[in-house]
């Protein structure tokens, strides 16, 4: 399984291309939340599906790109539990839903999911494993992971219109973090990075 390596600057032009194609005049718009749920099933015609996915509750999703066997914790029977899962099921912790002060957090997960599906698909498909990063080295799996961390914050918060909403305020950084956040609907911690990252703050 060959991995590729996408560089800042070619994630950011995924993230440009993924919004285009959900609106193609989506970046001029004003500010707004990206409706990352409607480009996940509308766009990428991928399902989402929400269960309990370890006992703990520490694996937030799960990205299905290959049909076969997945596990997750039965809460009745407390114990795990093989699932038969299908390609481009996204499956995210049941446990995130629900819960506004986890609501930045649900919609990254999404996001991050999706951004396995567009990246690392081609890694899994009918190699008998059936969701990201799983079977594959740590050294690939942590890039993996960073890859996909990295187009979930871009596509939730497009450069251009995160810029564009810093701008027009005549508050203090920590006021603009938060008010972005909401605007964005992502964590007040994403926003904060994703500003500095972008040199804003």
């Amino acid at each position: 399984m060959a991995e590729v390596f996408y560089r800042p600057a070619a994630l950011e032009s995924i993230a440009r291309d993924t919004l285009k194609r959900y609106n193609p005049h989506y970046l001029n718009c004003e500010p707004q939340a990206v409706p990352i749920e409607k480009i996940i099933e509308d766009i990428f015609k991928l399902s989402i599906e929400y269960m309990r996915l370890t006992e703990a509750g520490d694996e937030l999703g799960r990205m299905i790109c290959d049909t076969g066997y997945s596990t997750r914790f039965n809460v009745e029977k407390d114990s795990y539990e093989l699932v038969a899962v299908t390609e481009g099921t996204v499956l995210i912790e049941s446990l995130l839903v629900n819960n506004p002060k986890a609501y930045g957090r649900y919609r990254f997960t999404l996001a991050h999911e999706l951004g396995h599906w567009i990246l690392h698909k081609h890694l899994y498909k009918g190699t008998g494993f059936a969701a990201a990063t799983y079977g594959l080295d740590k050294q690939t799996d942590d890039s993996i992971e960073w890859q996909a961390n990295y187009l979930a914050k871009a596509i939730l918060m497009p450069i251009g219109q995160v810029k564009r909403g810093f701008h027009s305020m005549r508050e203090s950084n920590s006021k603009k973090i938060i008010t972005l956040a909401g605007i964005f609907e992502v964590s007040k911690q994403a926003m904060e990075y994703r500003l500095k990252a972008l040199g804003l703050v």
